[in-house]
């Protein structure tokens, strides 16, 4: 009798808030930097979670407040340093950089072990980017997120 083997799939995680932990497919993502938040030049009269521009490696890149996109406390009022995580990533040839408070560990999850989500949330913002979640061994809840529905929000955001 033959065994199917089940698709092993690899996320990142990371903070939104020091209660909430979220996470992306790592195949979605590109690099990961810690910046320097003075070194982000803000852009005045674009939406809350637009936190500016950032030079990067001599290109421009746009720089969100993940957190406050979703609904969330912007990073300026939670408890973070002069810096923060920001995690870069691309859909066709769009660029961004989503700041969070910190980036944490590489995930692995078996293709049913990620649910619809139980989270009860009054965020519509983060209801509508959920891709499910998984619970960690510890018992922790962590938020799988959709690239495309991040996107998505990013740009009904700049209308």
């Amino acid at each position: 009798m033959a065994t199917t083997k089940k698709q092993v799939y690899q996320f990142l995680s990371f903070k939104l808030t020091s209660e909430l932990e979220a996470m992306f497919l790592t195949e979605e993502l590109g690099e990961i930097l810690t910046i320097d938040l003075s070194q982000v030049v803000p852009i005045f009269d674009l939406y809350s979670a637009m936190m500016g521009v950032y030079n990067h490696r001599g290109e421009i890149l746009w720089v969100v407040d993940l957190p406050c996109l979703l609904g969330l406390p912007p990073l300026y009022k939670q408890n973070y340093r002069n810096s923060c995580s920001v995690t870069i990533v691309e859909k066709g040839n769009k660029v961004l950089g989503l700041a969070v408070p910190q980036v944490g560990q590489l995930v692995l999850s078996h293709q049913g072990q990620i649910q619809p989500s139980q989270t009860q949330t009054n965020l519509p913002k983060l209801a509508f980017c959920l891709k499910g979640e998984k619970r960690s061994l510890k018992g922790k809840t962590l938020l799988a997120l959709d690239r495309d529905k991040i996107f998505e929000l990013v740009d009904r955001e700049q209308r």
